[in-house]
Formats: C-alpha cells, structure tokens, sequence
C-alpha cells in the first residue's frame, strides 16, 4: 500500500499546487482586465468605439456598464435575441452549447454525487485522496448497481438533451432562414453544383430540370487569370510599401539635417519634393524576381519603385483584357443556379438528387456566400478530390499516431512515480520539496498539452483546404471533426493509459492472474489529471481569455514596431479579432466529453466541470459581445456538429464502464451496461435520419407562412422531414410527366433584352418594381401582409414607423458612412453590392427589438412542462417571435453585383488603388504622378506625418467600400 500512498499523496500535492497556482493566475488576470479595460477601449471593448466603421451598426454594442462586475449582470440580463443580433446566429449557438451542457454538468452533480460519493467511499479500500471517492475504492460488486442505474437516468438525460437541442436547432435555423434578411440573401437563393457530367454543362439542360432558375452560371477555368491578379496584389502591398518607406525615410533624413544645421549641404540646389534629393538611386529598396528570392537563385535584382509601377500598369492592362474574355475558357464542371426567390432555391435544392442522376454531380451545396467560396478547388473532379481527402485522412491519422509520443511523455509525467520507477536515475525528484514535485505532476503536463494542441488545428486547416473543402464554412467543419478527434485520442486515451496503464504494469508482470482487478482499480485514476486540466481550462483560460494577452501585445507593442503604413495603421484599428469556430468548439466539445466519462467513474470531477464551463461561458459571453468581430457566416451548422460529437462521449463513458464491470467480474452491471448501450446506438442512428436531412433544407410551406400566406402552416409534426422528401420526389414527377421534356422556363430580363423585346427603359421599370416589393419586404411588421396566426417577428402592436433624424443621429458621430431614412422607415447604407435597408429599432436599440425569450403568460409549472414537450416551447412561430428585429433587414442588390456575384474573384476583381501618406515636402505628390504615367492609381489623401515622422490617418483608404451581406 506504499504505492498507493505515494500516489494518493502526490494527487493530493499536485491538485493543491495546481489550485493555487492557477487561483493566483486567475486573481492576478482578472485584477488587470478590471485595471485596463476602461482605459484600452480598442482592446477591450471595440464593439462599442464608433470610429471603427468596419462594424455595421447593429452589431454595435453598447459601452461596457460602469463598474468591476457591472457587466455580468448586464449581459446576463438580456434575453437571447440581444445575444443573436450582438454575437451573430454562430455566436449565440456557441454560448447556448457551453450554458446547455455546464448547466447539464451541474445536473450530475446534483443527482450523482449524493448518491455515488457515499458508495464509493465508505467499506472500499481505504484509498487516499480524490481515490477515495471514485469508482476504483469500491470493493463490494453489488455497488456497482448503483454506478449502472445512475448511468442509465444520467446518459438518459444527456440523450434527452441533443435530442432537444436538435428539434430547437432546426426550429431556429428554419426561422432564421425564412426571416426577410435571409430570405433575401443572394446566397438563399443560389445551388451549387460540382463536378457535373458532361452532358450537364450547359445552361439549357440545368435550366431544363429546375423551374424559375433565372442564371445559371458556370466556373471556367481562370488559372492564369488567377496567377496575374495573385502577382498584381502581391506587387501592390510591396509597391505601397515601398513608397511610405522613402518618403518616411526622406523626412527623417531631413529632419536629422536640421538638427545638426547641414540642411544647405543636403539639399543644395537640388529641388526639396525630388526623392533623389535624399535617398540616392543605389539606395533605393530593391528585391529580386523569381519564386525564390536569393542570390544565384532567384532572379534579377531590379528597383522596387520603377519595376513595381511600370509591372502593375502592364498587369492592369493585361487583366482587364482577361477579365472580358472570362467566360470563353474551359468549363471545369462546377456551376451556380442562382433562383428568383429562397422558395424556388429551396425547391431545386430538395430535388437534385431525384432529378440528377447519382454520378451527375458530386456536391450540393445551398447557403454558400461567394466570398465564402473557395475557388481554387471548386473545379476539382470528384476522383481528384477524393483522393485528395483520402490522402489528407491518412496523414491526419498518421500524425494522430505519431503525436502519441510527446503527448504520452506527458501523462508519463503525470504519474511520476511509475516513471522513476523504471527510470531509476530520476530518483532524485523524491528528494525535491513537494511544492515543485506538484508544479512537475500537474502543473507541467498540462501546460505542456495544452501548448501541444494548439499547433494541431492550423495544420488540419491547410490540409481541409488543400483536399478539396469547397467553402470557409466546409473547412471549419472539417477542422473541427478532425481536431476534435484528435483532442479524444490524444488527451483522453492516449492521456489515460499512460497515467493509469503505466502505474499497473509492474504489478502485472508480477502477479498476471491480478490484471483485471488492478486495472479496474487504476483506470479511474487518470482523473487526477483530469481535475488539474479543468482547473487550468476552469480559472486561467477564461480569465486569460478576458484579458487578451495576445490582443494587448498587438495593440501596443507590436503594432507599433510592424504598422508604418496609413494603410497597416487603419488595418490593424478598424479589424477586429474573429473566432474559428472549427477550434472553439472542439475545446468545449472535448470538456463535455471528459465530464461525461467520468461522470460516474470520478464523479467529483463534474464540480470542477461545471466551474470552468461557467466561467468559459462568462469570458466567451463578454468577449463576443464587446471585442470579437463577426466571422463568416457558418449560419449554426457547428452546433448540429457538436450536438451530434457528444455521442463520442457517451460511448467511451459506456465503454470504460463496461469494460470496468469486466475487469470487476460484476456480470449483472455489465448485461444492464450493454443494453444501454445499444439504446444509444439506436437513438443515435434515430436522430441522424430524423434531424440531418432538415440542416440545410427548409419545408417549402415555412418558407410561404413566414412570408404571409395564410392557407399555409409550418408543419410541425416532423419539421417539414416528409414535405422535404415530397417536394423531390413531386418535381421528378413532373419533370417525367412534361411532354416539353422539362419544365418550361419563363423569360428572364435578359433572355428579353437578347431577343431585342426588352429595352433598357423596360429593364429599369421592372427593376423600380422589384425595389418596391423588397422594401414592402423589408417592412416585414406591417399589419397588411401578417398572418393572423403571427409568422412575423413584430408584434402586431407595432408599426415599422417612419424615423426622424433624431433617432438615428447618433449613426452619423464619426461622418464616415452615411446613412439616411427612406419612406418606409428604414435605415439605408450604401454597401459594395447595392443598399442594405436595416430595421431602424434594431439600429437604434430600441428595447422593443429584443423581444424575450418566455411569453410573459407562461408560468413555472407550464415552463417545467414545456421542457419535456420540445414540439411545444419550441415550436417554429414560437421561434420566430423570439428573433431580433435586425433579421427584419434587407439587402438590394445592384444587378451589376448580381450578374457577377457567382464568378471567380479575379474576374471581378479591380485596379489597385494604393494609398501613401502625404508630406509636407511634396514627396508623395511626386510619386503619385510617376505612378500615374504607368496607369497605376495612387492617393495621399486623409493622411499625413506627425513630427516623428510616423504616417497617420483621419479617413479611409480610397478603395474601402462597407460589405453587404451575401
């Protein structure tokens, strides 16, 4: 029993070292958030500064509430759609999955604890520490009753909650999807296909078999295009660069002149605004060509000045001359199916696979931004892609065996004691004092993994884009099964076995015939390490994460050192920093997992649990709202994910403790353990078919309620799974019916105009038309076009009333972007794809655009009823009431952005216009006209020099334009 006190001893250490360590951490990072943020409001509240104008308004937040704490209170007051509008649809599913799941960790405790701490503690074998109260002290066999029934209510309630969560997650994608923004995102109404057939890749036959398709539009293949708009950026940052860099440099050296009285020496009688004058021609910067920039390697070395503006005037010409010939190259078999209407989108989209044939296509892709596109793989054939991601799976495999290594020299290190037994030359780690041995079993390893898997998710993004991730939203997706996966393998299993294993294999070489009861006593024991991880994530990560280290040290350090640009300057101000959701989420995924494994096995753990995703939910509430910026739109598919990544968990905690009664030789625990098991299977495949195929589909009958058509309902008996399934079926019917072939498409404007029917005139008549109906969309609470069974998000009490400048002048503090008010009451700003009309409430932040969460009518009983009946409090109108009126916003599209929103960036893509600072010599003016001669645009305007020489700015670059959504 030597053994076991020492291990019981060095537990004990190493958890008291790691709570102090880690509670010291916590005080000192919360003590200087509290000391920094009222004054670095650019670091910890850049939501709320109205001089960042990359923010658009309603994501604008508040100030932070006066106080220490004031603002836990604030946030916690507000109902969810506040958080939707402020944290973004992604944001708020993030918050919602840690508030779902610490608060299901605190349901454990409350229902595990009473029960398993008294049986695994009392008559056991007398171990020491947090043993004493976990599954491995039970002696008596028929205890385990107890651990198996409690499996059952507590996995029972852990299945009850994904299923509730998928049957809201639907309800809510579907109101979001048919709200009037949505509604009328060019990306709601666009399908994509990849790798078509041949006989496929022409509009006819697309435009054939889906109705009411307005433009079919195909990707070409652009690769020199591609390479002449890479080379063209590349030459314009360095050319940019360059130009501030001689003009700074020109000024110090004049000003150091001055100082030392040799300014007649310098200048002579050469002109002041010549650059010649101070940085001779030999002193110019110069790089040299070539893919490899070195000597004997590389190209020839030429002048960044001269060679930039003569080779960007040249690229200008060349790729406008591409540019118009965009769609005369190859087709690659991709294509873009952009509809009239999200009702028609969604209608082709239900049907493809019973209209194409299986081998026609290779993805089928709705909701896709095209910023969101990534287009150097989008013409990959799906034998190239597959094996692609074939290739990128077993590299990620090989390096989750190979990172197996290092990560279980960590759990060695955990366990030290195994270690200096079979490493004898480290006995002299006994001898040190037991502060340092807990910094060394606790502390240590578990900086060490966590320092570990930061590296792991960078890598697996570069290998889901390389394979052949068509989107942003596919690569995050992709990032977080794989980083997720690893997270389980490396820092639980791996974790595990070298912390418990280890320790017991002396022992079974020894005594063989003891293996399975040393086992069952020591595999529990890994929850030591355990504790110590969620202490760190618990107290240092979310205070950490409050603090922004990263955020301060950028801000103040080194973008001081690394911006001299206005441009670097105005880039590194007006940018905020976004989450990868593909990273996030797998952190809080893997927390779940290992609560859920240990649940019943070291049940003491779910207290740290539930104190480290409490205080994660409280950092990542804050810094949502007030520092982070909205990333692209992933529109909540990493919560579907992550609801279905937790059934991971449940089978290795099921498992572990099968594979416990095993070793205990406790058969009743083990036939009752099994057939839950099969039940979570079984529930596992029911909610993949039941709720998968409703993600990205939206029942055509939602689609027509919300916009106010009274003879039609949401259909709430299975959220629209049957409709969806009719609607593909119903149009291969009648595509097979149709004596034409294939359904007979009304003509487009376009279609007109080439047959010389349709005038210019006529375009423009029709066009004032169509911007009528969207902003009588946009006014989505009028009481002419509600259902009575209330599809729209404004009570009925409320008009869109019209605003006076009033209400909205705060909008216009900094005088950078305008904005005005049309008839209907909308607030419009001119964005870079045409005019965004937003809800005037959710812009001012009008209490009455946050609608609360519960009916008032609804009391406690029927609210703890209602949380067994999920078909009834989240019921799809019930949804759409809760929603920020912001989704009442619009986006009128210019039609130039439209004939080209699904094209290649490169065809689209502009002459640069760099921007220098302007100096009082006229040094900047003189290289704006050399620029000039080659073609290439140059502004100095908004900008200027302080008296140390260093570049500033009062305006935005001249090629900054606000981005309307997609």
């Amino acid at each position: 029993m030597a053994g076991s006190s020492e291990d019981a001893a060095n537990s004990t250490s190493g958890f008291v070292t790691a709570l102090i360590l880690y509670g010291i951490l916590f005080v000192i990072y919360i003590i200087l958030f509290i000391r920094l943020r009222p004054r670095q409001e650019r670091v910890y509240q850049p939501r709320s500064i109205k001089d960042i104008i990359t923010i658009r308004e309603e994501e604008r937040t508040e100030p932070v509430p006066n106080g220490y704490f004031t603002w836990v209170r604030y946030l916690m007051s507000k109902p969810h759609s506040f958080l939707i509008q402020h944290t973004g649809l992604d944001g708020y599913l993030f918050l919602r999955y840690i508030a779902v799941f610490g608060s299901l960790s605190l349901v454990g405790c409350i229902i595990i604890l009473p029960i398993l701490l008294p049986v695994n503690a009392t008559n056991g074998y007398n171990l020491k520490g947090f043993e004493l109260l976990a599954f491995a002290n039970v002696k008596n066999n028929k205890r385990f009753y107890a651990h198996v029934f409690l499996s059952w209510i507590f996995f029972g309630i852990v299945l009850y909650t994904i299923y509730r969560e998928l049957y809201y997650y639907v309800s809510l994608r579907h109101a979001v999807q048919t709200s009037p923004f949505y509604d009328g995102l060019v990306s709601s109404k666009t399908v994509v296909l990849t790798d078509l057939s041949s006989d496929l890749r022409n509009e006819s036959e697309i435009q054939r078999r889906f109705e009411n398709c307005s433009r079919v539009v195909f990707v070409h293949d652009n690769t020199e295009l591609q390479k002449l708009v890479a080379e063209r950026t590349k030459l314009a940052s360095k050319y940019e660069g360059a130009m501030n860099s001689v003009i700074r440099k020109s000024l110090k050296i004049r000003r150091k002149a001055e100082k030392k009285g040799k300014l007649d020496e310098l200048i002579g009688s050469k002109p002041e605004d010549d650059l010649q004058t101070y940085i001779p021609q030999n002193k110019r910067p110069k790089f040299r060509l070539g893919k490899i920039p070195l000597p004997f390697i590389g190209g020839q070395k030429v002048d960044t000045l001269e060679y930039c503006s003569k080779r960007i005037g040249e690229l200008n010409e060349e790729i406008e001359q591409q540019q118009q010939a965009w769609d005369t190259r190859d087709k690659v078999g991709a294509c873009f199916m952009e509809f009239k209407g999200q009702l028609d989108a969604q209608r082709a989209y239900q049907s493809v696979k019973y209209i194409l044939d299986k081998g026609s296509y290779d993805k089928c892709l709705i909701g896709t931004s095209p910023d969101d596109i990534t287009w150097s793989t989008l013409g990959m054939s799906k034998h190239v892609r597959r094996s692609k991601r074939g290739a990128a799976n077993t590299v990620l495999t090989l390096m989750i065996i190979f990172w197996a290594i290092p990560v279980a020299f960590v759990g060695f290190v955990s366990n030290i004691n195994f270690l200096i037994k079979a490493l004898p030359f480290l006995r002299f780690i006994n001898n040190l004092p037991k502060v340092l041995l807990g910094l060394i079993t606790s502390i240590l390893p578990t900086v060490l993994l966590a320092v570990l898997m930061s590296l792991v998710p960078i890598f697996i993004k570069k290998l889901g884009s390389i394979s052949g991730c068509s989107s942003i939203q596919e690569q995050e997706l992709y990032c977080q099964a794989w980083y997720y996966a690893f997270l389980i393998v490396q820092v639980f299993i791996v974790v595990t076995l070298a912390s418990s294993a280890s320790s017991t294999v002396s022992a079974i070489i020894d005594d063989p015939g003891s293996a399975m009861t040393l086992l069952a006593q020591n595999l529990p024991k890994a929850s030591n390490f355990y504790i110590a991880y969620f202490l760190l994530q618990g107290l240092v990560f979310p205070s950490g994460a409050l603090l922004q280290i990263v955020g301060l040290i950028l801000s103040k350090v080194l973008g001081r050192i690394l911006d001299s640009t206005p441009r670097q300057k105005w880039t590194r101000y007006n940018t905020l920093a976004k989450p990868s959701w593909g990273v996030v989420f797998p952190n809080i995924e893997f927390m779940v997992c290992i609560f859920i494994c240990y649940a019943l096995i070291a049940p003491i753990l779910m207290v740290f649990s539930t104190l480290a995703l409490g205080l994660f939910y409280l950092a990542y509430t804050y810094n949502l709202n007030y520092v982070f910026g909205f990333s692209f739109d992933m529109r909540g598919r990493s919560y579907g994910r992550a609801l279905f990544q937790v059934f991971l968990g449940l089978y290795l905690s099921e498992i572990c403790l099968l594979g416990l009664f095993i070793m205990a030789k406790t058969w009743g625990p083990l036939v009752i353990e099994a057939v839950f098991i099969a039940f979570t299977v079984l529930c596992h495949l029911y909610f993949q078919r039941r709720f998968i195929p409703l993600f990205d589909a939206v029942p055509l009958s939602a689609i027509k309620y919300a916009r106010g058509e009274s003879t039609y309902f949401y259909p709430a008996k299975d959220q629209g799974l049957s409709e969806i399934k009719g609607t593909g079926e119903e149009l291969k019917r009648k595509l097979d019916e149709s004596e034409t072939g294939g359904v007979i498409q009304p003509a487009t404007s376009a279609d007109l105009k080439k047959a010389g029917i349709l005038s210019d005139d006529d375009d423009a008549e029709m066009e004032k038309e169509l911007d009528s109906e969207r902003k009588r969309q946009s006014s989505s609470s009028s009481k002419e076009n509600a259902n009575p069974e209330e599809p729209n998000f404004v009570p009925e009490d409320e008009e869109f009333h019209k605003y006076s400048y009033k209400d909205v002048q705060d909008l216009n503090t900094n005088d950078k972007i305008k904005h005005e008010i049309d008839a209907n009451g909308a607030v419009v700003t001119n964005a870079d794809a045409g005019n965004v009309f937003s809800d005037a409430n959710a812009v001012t932040k009008d209490p009455r655009a946050f609608p609360p969460d519960v009916p008032y009518h609804r009391g406690w009983k029927e609210r703890i009823a209602y949380v067994f009946q999920p078909h009834k409090s989240y019921e799809f109108s019930t949804v759409r009431k809760s929603l920020p009126y912001v989704l009442n916003s619009t986006v009128k599209y210019d039609k130039d952005f439209l004939e080209t929103a699904y094209t290649d960036p490169s065809v689209t893509d502009p002459a640069p216009k760099l921007w220098i600072a302007r100096d009082p010599l006229g040094l900047s003016t003189q290289q704006i006209l050399l620029a000039r001669t080659h073609g290439v645009e140059v502004s100095d305007e908004f900008t200027g020099y302080d008296e140390k020489s260093r570049s500033t700015f009062s305006f935005h670059p001249p090629d900054y334009e606000p981005v309307a959504r997609r």
